[in-house]
């Protein structure tokens, strides 16, 4: 049997499995979720940067493969968001909640443009499931976390361009 999957975003205290947002859209803000609204947004500053809160993200495997699910990857389509806009790229081994904390400072200084398909970043070599695990499991692998950095050169508004980002394994 195929496998089934979904990717998680992780808020809150205690975020268990994490919500299943595979194929959607997700904005970055100034807050811990995943509401679609113009609440909270990351604002142009007049020098210097300014930070989303992170999004931290996993994949689950919700539907047990025949054999094993193995060599997890992720990568982006090396879009962009524009001039004086990137998203940020992180792996951490546990999960660490989103808060105003982020706001002020870079979960890291790779910009997520650079893991392409060509380049990905391999969380997970090994299997990350097998047939006989029990499900649903959010697997073994990191926690991909992912912050929006707009600087002073950004144009005023939201970006009018998207970045597709993308789970990719080996399933045999």
């Amino acid at each position: 049997m195929t496998a089934t999957v979904e990717v998680r975003v992780h808020h809150g205290a205690a975020p268990g499995l994490g919500g299943d947002v595979t194929g959607q859209t997700l904005r970055f803000k100034r807050a811990d979720d995943d509401a679609q609204n113009t609440n909270l947004p990351v604002e142009r500053p007049a020098s210097g940067f300014n930070y989303s809160w992170r999004k931290s993200l996993r994949l689950a495997v919700v539907t047990a493969p025949d054999n094993a699910v193995s060599n997890l990857r992720f990568f982006s389509d090396a879009g962009t968001l524009g001039v004086g806009r990137r998203v940020l790229f992180d792996r951490q081994a546990a999960y660490t909640q989103a808060t105003a904390a982020d706001e002020t400072s870079a979960i890291s200084a790779i910009d997520v443009a650079t893991k392409t398909s060509a380049a990905p970043e391999v969380l997970e070599p090994g299997d990350l499931a097998l047939a006989s695990d029990v499900f649903p499991t959010a697997g073994s692998q990191d926690y991909v976390e992912l912050q929006l950095e707009v600087g002073p050169t950004a144009q005023a508004g939201n970006s009018a361009s998207s970045m597709v980002m993308r789970f990719r394994y080996d399933e045999t």
